[in-house]
């Protein structure tokens, strides 16, 4: 099935907080450490990084987002073109793509920040921005997350009425929650559309019980995910839980109380990009037609070299 990823593209600025802090704290001020610290830039965005995962994958994605070819446009787009990605269905933008600042904590935890300069803005799709997108068909696998949706309504629309036609044209949709509340807030016209997408997707991704909790108001993970799967039509809920095993609920899952996959432990460097790892891999084995769950097994052993600094993504 060919893969057509929708979403955001930014650029992520890595700060290594923690590690400054550490090098400080032990007063070593020589040159070869502090170039060791400096901020990292770096192509990124929830989809984007998929995207590009999936590229490395040599699963061919095709990706939509919206683009400025200014300087920092083009260096993204470069970035995702070498890693196999085709961007040849990018939309135009005339505002310039958004910066994200991932702060890494000691242990390599981050906290997410955005900067939208006065010249840049969020994602914005608009009506005409897939018209030049081919024909959907049964052997299409579509792709998007959260951070597709804003307080934005056409925006919003724009993208749910592209997702429904596509689908009635028999495409698949995975969805990844990646709610990301405390960057873009989730009520209003953000809430309303991602429920409106939850409804017509036939697989759904998330993590752990804050990000299920905010969508179902429950933050028992096996509750929540069946809140999920009785909004959609029909499906699968995918429930990842960090360390913890993950949780198949719906189509796929062995019983109506689900299957659990449980999760290779690692020794973790950096959470980073974890989630998306996880989903590139997932993307390529359902293309491929491999059982949910063992693309879940796979995705997460997959996800856990990344984490463990011993994948090269």
């Amino acid at each position: 099935m060919q893969i057509f990823c929708i979403g955001d593209l930014c650029c992520d600025l890595i700060i290594p907080y923690g590690k400054m802090k550490q090098m400080l704290a032990a007063g070593d001020i020589s040159k070869s450490s502090a170039s060791g610290v400096q901020v990292a830039m770096r192509c990124g965005g929830s989809v984007g990084n998929t995207a590009r995962a999936l590229g490395r994958l040599s699963a061919r994605p095709v990706f939509l987002t919206p683009l400025r070819e200014d300087e920092l446009g083009l260096w993204l787009k470069k970035h995702m073109e070498d890693a196999g990605v085709d961007m040849s269905l990018t939309v135009p933008s005339d505002r310039s793509n958004m910066y994200c600042a991932a702060v890494l904590d000691e242990s390599g935890e981050r906290t997410m920040f955005c900067f939208i300069p006065p010249w840049a803005d969020y994602p914005r799709f608009k009506q005409g921005s897939f018209s030049h997108v081919p024909a959907g068909n049964p052997e299409t696998l579509l792709f998007t997350s959260g951070m597709a949706f804003h307080d934005d309504r056409d925006n919003n629309e724009a993208v749910l009425d592209f997702f429904r036609s596509r689908k009635a044209q028999g495409s698949r949709i995975v969805f990844d929650l990646n709610v990301r509340a405390e960057s873009y807030g989730y009520e209003g016209a953000r809430r309303s559309a991602m429920e409106d997408m939850i409804s017509i997707s036939d697989i759904i991704l998330g993590s752990g019980a804050d990000e299920f909790s905010a969508v179902t108001g429950s933050r028992d993970l096996h509750r929540a995910a069946g809140l999920l799967l009785e909004a959609m039509q029909a499906g699968t809920v995918i429930a990842r839980n960090g360390g913890g095993p993950i949780l198949i609920l719906g189509e796929g899952a062995d019983n109506t109380d689900g299957t659990v996959i449980s999760v290779r432990p690692v020794e973790v460097v950096s959470t980073l990009g974890a989630g998306d790892a996880f989903d590139a891999m997932f993307l390529k084995q359902i293309s491929q037609g491999t059982p949910i769950p063992q693309a879940v097994r796979t995705s997460s052993d997959y996800a856990g070299e990344l984490i463990s600094g011993a994948s090269p993504i």
